[in-house]
Protein backbone atom coordinates (compact mmCIF):
# COMPACT_ATOMS: atom_id res chain seq x y z
CA UNK A 1 0.00 0.00 0.00
CA UNK A 2 1.27 3.47 -0.76
CA UNK A 3 0.22 6.67 0.55
CA UNK A 4 1.39 10.52 -0.15
CA UNK A 5 2.48 11.50 3.50
CA UNK A 6 3.63 15.04 4.50
CA UNK A 7 7.36 15.26 5.38
CA UNK A 8 9.04 19.05 6.38
CA UNK A 9 12.38 17.89 8.42
CA UNK A 10 13.76 14.92 8.60
CA UNK A 11 16.29 13.89 11.32
CA UNK A 12 18.23 10.65 12.37
CA UNK A 13 17.93 9.87 16.05
CA UNK A 14 21.11 8.01 16.73
CA UNK A 15 22.22 11.71 16.08
CA UNK A 16 19.71 13.53 18.14
CA UNK A 17 18.52 15.82 16.08
CA UNK A 18 14.67 16.15 16.01
CA UNK A 19 12.14 18.84 14.18
CA UNK A 20 11.27 21.89 16.12
CA UNK A 21 8.18 22.84 17.33
CA UNK A 22 4.83 23.23 14.78
CA UNK A 23 6.86 20.85 12.66
CA UNK A 24 7.28 18.19 15.10
CA UNK A 25 3.37 18.82 15.92
CA UNK A 26 2.54 18.26 11.75
CA UNK A 27 4.61 15.17 11.47
CA UNK A 28 3.23 13.57 14.71
CA UNK A 29 -0.61 14.34 13.41
CA UNK A 30 0.53 12.80 10.18
CA UNK A 31 2.43 9.51 11.26
CA UNK A 32 -0.33 8.89 13.82
CA UNK A 33 -2.63 8.92 11.43
CA UNK A 34 -0.74 7.00 9.08
CA UNK A 35 0.16 4.08 11.85
CA UNK A 36 -3.38 3.75 13.13
CA UNK A 37 -5.50 3.68 10.27
CA UNK A 38 -2.78 3.11 7.68
CA UNK A 39 -4.48 5.98 5.06
CA UNK A 40 -3.87 9.22 4.38
CA UNK A 41 -5.12 12.33 1.88
CA UNK A 42 -2.28 13.47 -0.69
CA UNK A 43 -0.36 16.24 0.69
CA UNK A 44 2.37 18.18 -1.41
CA UNK A 45 6.22 17.87 0.39
CA UNK A 46 7.40 20.91 1.56
CA UNK A 47 11.01 21.10 1.30
CA UNK A 48 13.35 24.39 0.53
CA UNK A 49 14.22 23.84 -3.46
CA UNK A 50 18.10 24.09 -2.24
CA UNK A 51 17.95 21.17 0.17
CA UNK A 52 21.18 18.71 -0.31
CA UNK A 53 21.98 15.95 1.96
CA UNK A 54 25.73 15.44 3.05
CA UNK A 55 28.27 18.89 2.30
CA UNK A 56 30.87 20.34 1.76
CA UNK A 57 33.21 20.69 -1.87
CA UNK A 58 33.49 17.28 -2.36
CA UNK A 59 29.16 16.99 -2.75
CA UNK A 60 27.80 16.42 -6.01
CA UNK A 61 24.28 15.64 -6.83
CA UNK A 62 24.00 11.55 -8.64
CA UNK A 63 20.13 11.20 -10.48
CA UNK A 64 21.45 7.93 -11.39
CA UNK A 65 20.87 7.02 -7.99
CA UNK A 66 17.44 7.80 -7.49
CA UNK A 67 16.85 4.42 -9.02
CA UNK A 68 17.83 2.57 -5.53
CA UNK A 69 17.57 4.70 -2.48
CA UNK A 70 14.84 5.77 -0.35
CA UNK A 71 13.89 7.37 2.87
CA UNK A 72 13.54 5.12 5.98
CA UNK A 73 10.90 6.95 8.05
CA UNK A 74 10.33 6.32 11.85
CA UNK A 75 7.84 7.38 14.48
CA UNK A 76 8.20 6.12 18.34
CA UNK A 77 6.26 8.06 20.98
CA UNK A 78 6.63 11.95 19.98
CA UNK A 79 9.83 11.33 18.30
CA UNK A 80 10.34 10.92 14.03
CA UNK A 81 13.48 10.35 12.18
CA UNK A 82 14.57 9.87 9.01
CA UNK A 83 17.56 7.43 7.42
CA UNK A 84 18.04 6.74 4.19
CA UNK A 85 17.91 2.67 2.48
CA UNK A 86 19.31 0.91 -0.30
CA UNK A 87 16.75 -1.11 -2.84
CA UNK A 88 17.97 -4.53 -2.85
CA UNK A 89 14.80 -6.08 -4.05
CA UNK A 90 12.30 -4.99 -5.15
CA UNK A 91 10.15 -5.20 -1.71
CA UNK A 92 13.81 -5.25 0.22
CA UNK A 93 15.49 -2.28 2.00
CA UNK A 94 19.15 -2.26 3.49
CA UNK A 95 19.38 0.41 5.93
CA UNK A 96 20.87 0.87 9.28
CA UNK A 97 19.88 -1.39 12.32
CA UNK A 98 19.24 2.26 14.78
CA UNK A 99 16.87 3.63 12.27
CA UNK A 100 14.66 0.94 12.82
CA UNK A 101 14.98 -1.03 15.56
CA UNK A 102 13.21 -1.34 19.13
CA UNK A 103 9.55 -0.43 18.92
CA UNK A 104 9.64 2.30 16.16
CA UNK A 105 6.85 2.39 13.45
CA UNK A 106 8.85 2.12 10.12
CA UNK A 107 7.89 3.46 6.53
CA UNK A 108 9.76 4.59 3.21
CA UNK A 109 8.80 7.60 1.16
CA UNK A 110 10.06 8.17 -2.09
CA UNK A 111 9.24 11.52 -4.54
CA UNK A 112 6.58 10.89 -6.64
CA UNK A 113 5.10 13.85 -9.14
CA UNK A 114 5.98 16.59 -7.02
CA UNK A 115 4.99 14.91 -3.22
CA UNK A 116 6.33 12.30 -1.30
CA UNK A 117 4.78 8.96 -1.53
CA UNK A 118 4.99 6.58 2.14
CA UNK A 119 4.59 2.85 1.96
CA UNK A 120 4.11 0.96 4.72
CA UNK A 121 6.71 -1.85 6.37
CA UNK A 122 5.60 -5.31 6.48
CA UNK A 123 8.41 -6.81 8.67
CA UNK A 124 11.98 -5.88 9.51
CA UNK A 125 14.97 -7.80 10.66
CA UNK A 126 17.58 -6.27 12.48
CA UNK A 127 21.43 -8.25 12.55
CA UNK A 128 21.98 -10.06 16.04
CA UNK A 129 25.32 -8.33 16.17
CA UNK A 130 23.78 -4.89 16.56
CA UNK A 131 23.25 -3.57 19.99
CA UNK A 132 22.00 -0.50 20.71
CA UNK A 133 23.69 0.29 23.95
CA UNK A 134 27.22 -0.20 22.20
CA UNK A 135 28.94 2.05 20.81
CA UNK A 136 30.00 -0.10 17.98
CA UNK A 137 27.78 -2.94 16.60
CA UNK A 138 27.16 -4.44 13.29
CA UNK A 139 24.88 -1.27 12.82
CA UNK A 140 22.64 -3.52 10.12
CA UNK A 141 18.93 -3.98 9.30
CA UNK A 142 16.94 -5.24 6.67
CA UNK A 143 13.29 -3.88 5.76
CA UNK A 144 10.54 -5.84 4.07
CA UNK A 145 7.57 -3.80 2.26
CA UNK A 146 3.96 -4.43 2.11
CA UNK A 147 4.40 -4.14 -1.75
CA UNK A 148 6.83 -3.98 -4.29
CA UNK A 149 7.91 -0.77 -5.09
CA UNK A 150 7.79 1.13 -8.87
CA UNK A 151 9.81 -0.71 -11.08
CA UNK A 152 11.45 2.56 -11.95
CA UNK A 153 13.30 1.43 -8.81
CA UNK A 154 15.99 -0.90 -9.27
CA UNK A 155 17.68 -3.00 -6.63
CA UNK A 156 22.05 -2.81 -6.07
CA UNK A 157 23.68 -5.73 -6.25
CA UNK A 158 25.56 -6.16 -2.86
CA UNK A 159 28.95 -7.14 -2.10
CA UNK A 160 29.69 -11.01 -1.75
CA UNK A 161 33.79 -10.37 -1.28
CA UNK A 162 34.47 -9.67 -4.51
CA UNK A 163 35.34 -6.01 -3.06
CA UNK A 164 38.97 -5.46 -2.50
CA UNK A 165 39.28 -4.04 1.37
CA UNK A 166 42.26 -1.49 1.19
CA UNK A 167 43.06 1.79 2.40
CA UNK A 168 43.40 4.76 -0.37
CA UNK A 169 40.60 2.59 -2.04
CA UNK A 170 38.18 5.31 -3.20
CA UNK A 171 34.17 4.96 -2.36
CA UNK A 172 31.25 6.31 -3.22
CA UNK A 173 28.48 7.49 -0.31
CA UNK A 174 25.09 8.69 -0.72
CA UNK A 175 22.23 9.91 1.62
CA UNK A 176 18.78 12.26 2.32
CA UNK A 177 20.42 13.94 5.33
CA UNK A 178 21.80 17.91 5.76
CA UNK A 179 23.81 19.48 3.74
CA UNK A 180 25.19 21.46 6.74
CA UNK A 181 25.49 21.78 10.74
CA UNK A 182 22.50 21.63 12.08
CA UNK A 183 20.52 23.06 8.71
CA UNK A 184 17.69 20.99 9.67
CA UNK A 185 15.93 22.28 6.17
CA UNK A 186 18.31 21.30 4.00
CA UNK A 187 17.84 17.44 4.40
CA UNK A 188 15.82 15.41 2.39
CA UNK A 189 17.38 15.92 -0.77
CA UNK A 190 19.53 12.88 -2.13
CA UNK A 191 23.17 13.68 -2.55
CA UNK A 192 26.77 11.68 -2.89
CA UNK A 193 29.89 12.03 -2.66
CA UNK A 194 33.22 10.63 -3.66
CA UNK A 195 35.22 9.40 -0.50
CA UNK A 196 38.44 6.66 0.19
CA UNK A 197 38.84 4.65 2.88
CA UNK A 198 40.87 6.11 5.82
CA UNK A 199 43.46 4.51 8.36
CA UNK A 200 42.37 2.39 10.42
CA UNK A 201 41.40 -1.24 8.22
CA UNK A 202 38.65 -2.74 10.07
CA UNK A 203 37.25 -6.72 9.08
CA UNK A 204 33.66 -5.49 9.91
CA UNK A 205 34.04 -1.40 9.29
CA UNK A 206 35.10 1.28 7.49
CA UNK A 207 36.06 4.88 7.78
CA UNK A 208 35.49 7.35 5.04
CA UNK A 209 36.60 10.78 4.09
CA UNK A 210 38.27 12.92 1.52
CA UNK A 211 40.59 12.93 3.66
CA UNK A 212 42.10 12.59 7.43
CA UNK A 213 42.53 16.26 8.00
CA UNK A 214 39.82 17.67 6.04
CA UNK A 215 36.80 20.11 7.49
CA UNK A 216 33.44 20.43 7.25
CA UNK A 217 33.83 22.56 4.29
CA UNK A 218 35.48 19.66 2.40
CA UNK A 219 33.22 17.00 3.50
CA UNK A 220 30.36 16.66 5.21
CA UNK A 221 28.43 13.66 7.21
CA UNK A 222 25.33 14.44 8.89
CA UNK A 223 22.11 13.59 10.13
CA UNK A 224 19.93 11.38 7.98
CA UNK A 225 22.55 10.15 5.94
CA UNK A 226 22.67 7.16 8.14
CA UNK A 227 21.50 3.79 7.16
CA UNK A 228 23.23 5.16 3.23
CA UNK A 229 25.22 3.03 0.94
CA UNK A 230 29.00 2.46 0.27
CA UNK A 231 29.49 1.89 -3.11
CA UNK A 232 32.18 0.85 -5.19
CA UNK A 233 31.72 0.34 -8.84
CA UNK A 234 27.72 -0.36 -8.37
CA UNK A 235 28.19 -2.72 -5.63
CA UNK A 236 27.23 -2.19 -2.51
CA UNK A 237 30.09 -2.76 0.18
CA UNK A 238 28.66 -1.29 3.26
CA UNK A 239 26.08 0.71 5.51
CA UNK A 240 26.62 4.21 6.73
CA UNK A 241 25.80 4.24 10.68
CA UNK A 242 27.58 7.16 11.93
CA UNK A 243 30.29 10.02 11.91
CA UNK A 244 32.87 11.00 13.80
CA UNK A 245 32.80 13.73 16.19
CA UNK A 246 34.16 16.67 14.93
CA UNK A 247 35.23 19.88 16.99
CA UNK A 248 32.05 21.36 18.12
CA UNK A 249 29.53 19.94 15.55
CA UNK A 250 25.93 18.20 16.54
CA UNK A 251 24.95 17.11 13.26
CA UNK A 252 27.44 16.45 10.88
CA UNK A 253 31.42 15.15 11.27
CA UNK A 254 33.97 14.96 8.36
CA UNK A 255 34.34 11.02 8.58
CA UNK A 256 31.82 8.39 8.29
CA UNK A 257 31.57 5.08 9.70
CA UNK A 258 30.14 2.42 8.13
CA UNK A 259 29.31 -1.75 8.54
CA UNK A 260 30.86 -3.55 5.65
CA UNK A 261 28.33 -6.12 4.10
CA UNK A 262 30.16 -8.68 2.59
CA UNK A 263 31.06 -10.18 6.31
CA UNK A 264 27.12 -10.03 7.03
CA UNK A 265 26.08 -11.90 3.85
CA UNK A 266 25.03 -15.21 5.07
CA UNK A 267 22.61 -13.31 7.66
CA UNK A 268 21.76 -11.18 4.30
CA UNK A 269 21.15 -13.75 2.43
CA UNK A 270 19.61 -15.95 4.98
CA UNK A 271 16.52 -12.96 6.15
CA UNK A 272 16.08 -12.74 2.28
CA UNK A 273 15.38 -16.60 1.49
CA UNK A 274 13.05 -16.67 4.90
CA UNK A 275 11.10 -13.71 3.39
CA UNK A 276 11.56 -15.64 -0.09
CA UNK A 277 13.38 -12.80 -1.73
CA UNK A 278 16.10 -12.95 -3.85
CA UNK A 279 19.07 -10.36 -4.28
CA UNK A 280 20.30 -9.24 -7.31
Amino acid sequence: MAVHFLVFRASDWRLHVTCPGAMVRAVTIRFVRFFSAALLAAATLLLPSHAQALGGSAVSGNSALTAHLVMVLSRQGNKHGACTGTVVARNVILTAAHCVAGNKQVAVAYPEDGSHVLQRIAAKAINPGFSASARVSIDMALVRLDSDLPARFQPMPIDGGESDHEIGLGRTIAGFGLAAERDEASAGKLRSARVQVLPKLYPRFLRLGTRPDADLSDFAVCTGDSGGPVIDGGLVVGVVYGREKFGNAQSCGTIAQAVRVAPQRGWIDATMRKWGASLR
